[in-house]
């Protein structure tokens, strides 16, 4: 784990993080920004919101289940997973790459859900930092930033870019009932988004966290980004 320096008197306190920061009379999106790259301390309830690229905590390659990322956190430019490989080595239908510590869970996913009459595939799996660029480049042109920021993670921002995330297709229905038993956990519930995630509630996206976390995480009932806050540093 890389070392993380710690908030202190000349840094960005957390009590910083609740202030409104407005450009032209309007906050953007309603979230706060921040200058520099200061790392917050971790532990406890997360702050508000608020957009800066201040590297991710955990971002190792071996940390996967624990990197926090929202519309602070980054991994930047640079973090590509080594082993990805493509979603149908599960045997499921779609798209796209995860790293290999994902296939056995989303095959056993997939075949629980096609054994309960449910059907699954994989719509977006892996995306550089390149593509999560053009993605919020293309929906801001279409939308505005307000909205970009609000609906897209930013590029370094997005979950995507670990390869252990998906946006799934078919019964979502199924899959909020059942994917954390096999290690999957939806990022951005209804009951928690976007205030607590930082993004509006996407009930199709899901980051694989490995079943004893899932487990964790579903049994606590607070969002993914509250319970790796939470566990500290």
């Amino acid at each position: 784990m890389r070392s993380r320096a710690r908030v202190g008197a000349t840094a960005i306190t957390i009590a910083a993080l609740a202030l409104w920061v407005t450009g032209g009379g309007a906050a953007l999106a309603g979230l706060v920004r921040l200058s520099g790259e200061t790392q917050p301390v971790i532990g406890g309830t997360p702050p508000a919101c608020a957009l800066a690229n201040v590297p991710a905590p955990h971002r190792g390659q071996a940390e996967w289940a624990r990197t926090i990322l929202d519309t602070t956190f980054t991994l930047g430019a640079g973090y590509v997973p080594l082993d990805l490989v493509p979603v149908a080595e599960a045997g499921v239908a779609g798209r796209g790459k995860v790293r290999s510590v994902v296939i056995a869970d989303l095959w056993a996913m997939a075949r629980a859900a096609g054994g309960a009459g449910s059907r699954i595939s994989v719509d977006s799996a892996y995306r550089s930092y390149a593509d999560q660029l053009a993605t919020f480049d293309s929906y801001e042109a279409a939308y505005g930033t307000d909205e970009a920021i609000r609906s897209v993670a930013r590029a370094g921002h997005s979950e995507h870019q670990l390869g252990t995330t998906i946006d799934v297709a078919g019964d979502l229905d199924w899959l909020a009932d059942n994917a954390w038993r096999y290690g999957f956990v939806m990022s951005y519930p209804a009951d928690a988004s976007p205030d607590r995630t930082c993004y509006k509630p996407e009930a199709w996206h899901y980051r694989y966290v490995g079943r004893a976390t899932a487990a964790a995480v579903h049994r606590s009932g607070l969002s993914l980004r509250e319970w790796l806050w939470a566990q500290g540093s």
